[in-house]
């Protein structure tokens, strides 16, 4: 995919996920909201139990998806470091750093995850419905492992959930391609880069949480 076609791509995806924090919507829109927000909001009550205690704490925020849980652990004197390849993602994403008041807390990367150079570990990184877009979701998890010191916190979308057919008629309206699981595929891909983890099942998508046993040397 080109730089250009990645940039819009991404962008789509972002101003997508950012209208299910929007008043107005089309009837589609709203029965999507419905049946997807509960899971939106259940992945950030639990990223938030697995979170205690991130005080000084660095943590890597992989797409900037989910800004609410970012921000909340910001609120809680986390160091947030959030990229995105999407200058819309990242525009929203200051304007809730300013909103919030949270400058001295966050650092907003525009660049692709894939191809960014980190000099730096975080004890946790973040990877919260980015996933149901991502193409090869085996680098992106040896590439967060590889920077994440304690743990990293990432969810995936269900193959089989009952909102499975409604979500799909949204998105191929907007020429957005997604990318589902079933629990067995998670458990195949989730091992090949993790000897300790954990799947929930919660609304349409998994929660997972993976324990980094040995940091590795950055080699990206």
């Amino acid at each position: 995919m080109s730089d250009l076609k990645e940039e819009e791509y991404s962008g789509k995806v972002a101003e997508e996920f950012d209208l299910y924090y929007k008043e107005e919507k089309a009837t589609l829109k709203r029965a999507v909201d419905k049946i997807f927000g509960k899971g939106m909001k259940e992945g950030y009550d639990l990223t938030l139990l697995e979170c205690k205690n991130v005080n000084g704490k660095r943590i890597l925020d992989v797409g900037c998806r989910n800004r609410r849980a970012s921000t909340e652990l910001a609120k809680r004197g986390a160091h947030v470091v959030g990229i995105n390849s999407s200058r819309y993602a990242i525009d929203q994403a200051k304007l809730t750093v300013e909103k919030e008041k949270l400058h001295d807390k966050f650092i907003l990367i525009h660049d692709d995850f894939a191809r960014h150079m980190f000099d730096e570990r975080f004890n946790i990184s973040l990877a919260l419905e980015i996933f149901d877009y991502t193409e090869d979701a085996t680098f992106y998890l040896k590439k967060m492992k590889a920077l994440t010191t304690e743990k990293c916190i990432m969810s995936f979308p269900s193959k089989f959930a009952f909102q499975v057919p409604l979500r799909m008629i949204w998105l191929r309206s907007r020429n957005l391609p997604v990318y589902f699981y079933t629990k067995n595929e998670l458990k195949r891909l989730l091992s090949q880069h993790f000897h300790h983890y954990k799947i929930k099942n919660i609304s349409a998508r998994y929660f997972c949480v993976a324990s980094i046993s040995k940091p590795q040397p950055i080699r990206f």
